[in-house]
């Protein structure tokens, strides 16, 4: 093979890897016919409860992606971005050190905005990066190191974001957007530093509110028996998602709400023995709103 195709070929592999290793539509440059972002699921319904819509607001590109808390009914909900179009995730085929991105966000009475990526290996979690960002009135760029457990190498990430409250809904006047989403360098895989999770971790389920399906990821830097339940509004124990020992590591568990009604509901995680002294242990409940 003649040196000047061997160049060619090089160029054609390293392309499409780069390709693949992309965040799909990250700079929210593509929307459909209903104006929604593509290869991104959104909480948009028909008529008016639209949280997520695009701006021309935008860091660089034509457009953003912006949310805002709206009402719906007697509740008010936050938007929520997931990656892929039905919310399945991205492909990936490295191990990015960062998740990064641009935004702004306005935040009433305490609204928090969460961006997280929950990277997969043939649908086990290995790795996430996750935080909690704070307001930011003009363009900030967001960096968050991603944690795996093991040396494996991810084919899919989950990404969500979304606006809410750490004691109830959210409120009407929070706002954030969202531009240029991006991966940054890659973890050596013989990094411990990069392969531990290092604390305990549950977090918001998405999407959120959910019709009928929601996921709920967590993560539990020591090995011991795991209970994950959901209750509804009475306490009463709706369904047992988890009831077993794992290992360390990054877990994902999925609650079908289909046969249920519309309403609050609840999601406690024990890992351990949170009453002992000795940091075993971990106990939290977060809230969830299904909507049908």
């Amino acid at each position: 093979m003649k040196p000047v195709f061997r160049f060619i070929l090089l160029g054609l592999f390293l392309f499409n890897s780069v390709i693949e290793a992309q965040i799909n539509n990250g700079g929210f440059e593509d929307w459909d016919a209903n104006l929604d972002p593509i290869m991104w699921l959104t909480n948009n319904t028909t008529g008016s409860f639209i949280p997520v819509t695009r701006t021309s607001d935008a860091f660089a590109g034509s457009w953003a992606a912006q949310g805002d808390v709206v009402t719906f009914s007697v509740f008010t909900v936050g938007p929520s971005i997931i990656g892929g179009e039905m919310g399945e995730g991205i492909p990936i085929n490295f191990r990015p050190s960062a998740f990064r991105g641009m935004y702004k966000f306005t935040s009433v009475e305490s609204d928090f905005l969460q961006v997280q990526a929950n990277f997969m290996k043939n649908g086990v979690g290995i790795g996430v990066a996750a935080n909690n960002l704070s307001p930011a009135a003009n363009y900030t760029e967001f960096s968050i190191p991603t944690a795996f457990i093991n040396s494996e190498v991810p084919d899919s990430v989950l990404i969500a974001i979304f606006v809410t409250h750490a004691r109830g809904f959210p409120h009407v006047g929070s706002r954030v957007i969202i531009d240029d989403l991006s991966w940054s360098g890659a973890t050596d895989i013989n990094d411990p530093a990069g392969t531990q999770i290092s604390k305990y971790n549950l977090e918001q389920n998405f999407p959120n509110p959910f019709n009928p399906g929601t996921k709920i990821s967590w993560q539990s830097p020591i090995g011991s028996h795991q209970t994950l339940k959901v209750y509804d509004m009475l306490g009463r124990e709706v369904v047992t998602l988890v009831d077993e020992y794992r290992t360390a590591g990054s877990y994902e568990a999925e609650f079908d709400g289909s046969q249920l009604a519309s309403g609050v509901y609840y999601y406690k995680l024990i890992v351990g023995d949170p009453s002992s002294n000795s940091g075993q242990g971990f106990i939290e409940t977060k809230k969830m709103l299904m909507i049908k």
